[in-house]
């Protein structure tokens, strides 16, 4: 690799580090802020949305990891055991959370529990809806890029938030338009879909040492 090269991968690495820390940081606002609502609110969906984002950091730390040990040293890659080793613990983490919410979601629609609407939750949803999905393209054209798989999957994750996001907004909107009780499950039943896709993902990752690639 030449110096203009090379120069021009630490130049894009760079501006990936950054990215992603500010990616990092937003879905760490995220868990937290949806988190709050969902105590508020009681809400599964929100619960949902707000623990798969609390995992997403693992993913996200280790990638911000990966990062800053390229600009340190020139490695574009980290231990292959530590990746699939963190792709495995992201990969359990998910499909705790999905049984978690397979069972919330039959109770709560045996119950028909309502709930109250939530201005906080809506306005999370509202702003992931726009703010992760250009996470998610900003991350694919530096991947591409730069030729990383890794980035290239975190990706896929953000724009599996996103596809979350847009899930959850829906489920709050109806119920604030109609007060149907049943919305709430319901959401979380369609957020159900993108955990278990992530949580295959995210162990065939550890299986094989696969790259993502939803």
């Amino acid at each position: 690799m030449g110096e203009l090269s090379a120069a021009r991968r630490h130049k894009l690495t760079r501006s990936a580090f950054y990215l992603e820390l500010w990616s990092v940081g937003w879905i760490g606002a995220e868990a937290a802020l949806s988190a709050a609502a969902a105590i508020a609110m009681g809400s599964l969906a929100l619960s949902a949305f707000s623990v798969d984002s609390a995992i997403e950091l693992i993913s996200g730390m280790v990638l911000v990891i990966r990062l800053w040990t390229e600009l340190q040293t020139g490695a574009d890659q980290l231990s292959a055991k530590a990746e699939r080793c963190a792709s495995g613990i992201v990969g359990v983490c998910l499909f705790a959370l999905s049984a978690y919410i397979a069972w919330k979601s039959g109770q709560a629609l045996a119950s028909r529990s309502p709930l109250e609407f939530s201005v906080l939750g809506l306005v999370v949803a509202a702003f992931s809806s726009f703010i992760t999905p250009w996470f998610a393209y900003q991350k694919r054209k530096y991947g591409a890029l730069l030729h990383s798989h890794a980035l290239i999957g975190d990706a896929a994750c953000s724009l599996i938030c996103a596809y979350m996001a847009w899930t959850l907004l829906a489920g709050l909107l109806l119920q604030w338009a109609f007060g149907w009780w049943w919305v709430d499950p319901v959401a979380a039943c369609g957020i159900l879909y993108f955990v278990l896709r992530e949580a295959w993902d995210s162990l065939d990752a550890a299986l094989t040492g696969a790259p993502h690639a939803h």
